[in-house]
């Protein structure tokens, strides 16, 4: 039974309702509500989570501004039933609006699971960290299942056999030859002298030197005759080729394609993990035509997460990340480790803004989100510059969910990016392209 995550919040006193269920069945239905309206607007997943992950967001943010419209819709008096807008409660609707809406799409289901991981680290929901933890680990189980399922190698390969069925034959209208006996009968006894009925030989058998040649050139034509006819009948009826060759050549083709498919698809995860492995070695950007080495450790580790993205799909398992983290620990890092070298978000999201060598972050930054104006990911600010001024920490707090003073490492700022470009496609591709099982 897939577990209601409103009720979790009600154990641990987030939601109190004194015991009423009434009230009860109205916040699952507005949780039911802004499911639907999350499945029809994927592309507020990040946002849903971000908000529904800060307990101490603005009662004036949009996303508790939704929440709480939604909310009214069910519950005309829930203004009188608190002294102020119940933030705690419609935090827990919001989080339970998003893993409904995730169980039936993955799309939603990998935006959530790369925002959560993303944004729990820098929120204070130790209250709440079990029902996080269960929440994150649920839909991130269906996600590497997928992604499993398309990164796999299978040990063995089968092809279908080839399906080709042979033309009917075809049908002739050929009879068989036989000889009519009495009729040669006949012109032999014609051609032995002059007795015969059909042009009989005028020279008897007691004329040699007559008869003979007369009988051999009656008999040879007779003979000749017959076999003539013979041959006519027994000769073979053309049959044309071209339209059954023609079809088992493209029986052959479709089949070879769809083995060459076939395999090609089965070893698609191992090419991927052996591309990934030498890009790990290389430590080259593609994007970036130069080696991570000559980078700053921050540039580098945001290209990296830039040029992971661009190398595999959408659906990937959690261990990307973990392996992306260790990539960017094999760049040197001056004065000590790089758990040494950390940077505070403020200058992180600066550099991302302005430096040259982030453009191709940037543009990809722009394609996947809109303008900022709520609460967001961080890529929103970064693709959308509106100045090439530094952001306050005001802002950056409000828009991007993270302190201005938080520091990172080389590693951890591109894990960072990297579930947020992860996070970004997946609700910015067509709805045909998403799965969705209802």
């Amino acid at each position: 039974m897939e577990q209601e995550f409103l009720l979790r919040f009600l154990e641990i006193g987030v939601i109190d309702l004194k015991g009423d269920d009434t009230k009860l069945e109205k916040l699952r239905s507005t949780a039911k509500d802004l499911s639907a309206t999350l499945r029809k607007a994927p592309s507020k997943t990040a946002s849903f989570t971000m908000v529904a992950a800060d307990p101490n967001i603005a009662a004036t943010d949009l996303t508790i501004e939704e929440a709480m419209a939604s909310l009214r819709k069910q519950w005309e008096t829930v203004a009188n039933a608190f002294a102020g807008r119940p933030v705690g409660i419609l935090r827990a609707i919001i989080l339970d609006a998003i893993v409904q809406a995730a169980r039936s799409d993955d799309a939603i289901a990998v935006a959530f699971v790369n925002t959560a991981r993303n944004a729990l680290p820098h929120a204070e929901t130790s209250d709440e960290a079990e029902i996080w933890r269960e929440a994150v680990s649920e839909i991130e189980t269906k996600v590497d299942a997928r992604a499993e399922a398309e990164w796999a190698t299978p040990e063995m390969v089968t092809v279908d056999p080839l399906q080709y069925t042979p033309p009917a034959p075809a049908a002739t209208d050929s009879e068989t030859a036989s000889v009519d006996q009495s009729a040669l009968r006949e012109k032999i006894f014609s051609a032995a002298g002059p007795w015969g009925t059909i042009d009989p030989n005028p020279h008897q058998s007691n004329q040699p030197h007559y008869w003979a040649p007369e009988f051999a050139n009656r008999m040879s034509s007779t003979i000749a005759e017959l076999l003539n006819e013979m041959a006519e009948r027994l000769a073979p009826v053309a049959v044309d080729l071209s339209g059954p060759l023609s079809t088992l050549a493209k029986a052959v083709t479709a089949h070879v394609d769809k083995a060459l498919s076939s395999f090609s698809g089965a070893t698609a995860g191992l090419q991927r993990r052996t591309n990934l492995l030498w890009w790990k070695e290389a430590l080259y950007s593609p994007s970036a035509h130069a080696s991570y080495l000559d980078l700053s450790p921050f540039e580098a580790s945001a290209l990296m997460a830039l040029d992971l993205h661009e190398q595999v799909p959408t659906y990937s398992p959690a261990s990307v990340s973990a392996f992306l983290r260790e990539a960017i620990r094999c760049l040197p890092v001056e004065n000590g480790g790089q758990e040494k070298c950390e940077r505070d978000v403020a200058s992180l999201v600066y550099d991302a803004r302005t430096t040259a060598f982030m453009h191709p972050l940037r543009a990809l930054a722009a394609k996947y989100t809109t303008k900022p104006v709520a609460r967001g990911p961080l890529l929103a600010l970064i693709g959308h510059p509106m100045n090439s001024g530094a952001i306050e920490a005001a802002t950056l707090r409000t828009l991007g969910g993270v302190d201005a003073s938080t520091k990172m490492t080389p590693s951890e700022w591109g894990t960072y990016l990297f579930r947020e470009l992860q996070s970004a496609r997946a609700i910015s591709e067509s709805p045909t392209k998403r799965v969705r099982k209802n």
